[in-house]
């Protein structure tokens, strides 16, 4: 099983922009359901995890250049480069937090809404990658 992309969250949000091709995906997952009632949850759900990955994307990128740039600094106190690249790393770092969270939250309203059954041991938002992964 594959793991969420950039690529592919962008790839299903094009997708599920179409309310037919929505309705499709969401009337195999919840046959009882209103297909037209989960599709606000489910482009909430892609959301979230868009802004999510966009925000560990730049943890790693803050983190990169982070290291390449004390690998090179002098010894003694940090340059006020290096402070704010701390900074930024630690702002960037919150941000993931949070988005990590809206997506939390998003994934317990579409399992909620949507009647997905959920393993034992597995949080909804694992429980929503998974199905958002067999979608693509």
């Amino acid at each position: 099983m594959g793991k969420l992309t950039l690529a592919g969250i962008d790839k299903l949000c094009t997708r599920f922009a179409d309310d037919a091709a929505c309705d499709t995906a969401l009337a195999a997952l919840a046959a009882f359901a209103d297909a037209a009632a989960l599709r606000a949850p489910l482009r909430e759900l892609l959301d979230a995890e868009h802004r999510y990955l966009q925000a560990e994307f730049e943890v790693a990128q803050v983190a990169d250049v982070l290291r390449r740039d004390q690998k090179y600094a002098p010894v003694g106190r940090p340059s006020v480069h290096i402070v704010q690249l701390r900074k930024q790393q630690a702002a960037t770092k919150q941000a993931a937090l949070i988005a990590r969270q809206v997506v939390a939250q998003a994934a317990q309203t579409f399992v909620r809404v949507s009647g997905m059954t959920v393993k034992a041991k597995q949080s909804p938002s694992d429980a929503c990658a998974a199905w958002l992964i067999a979608q693509r």
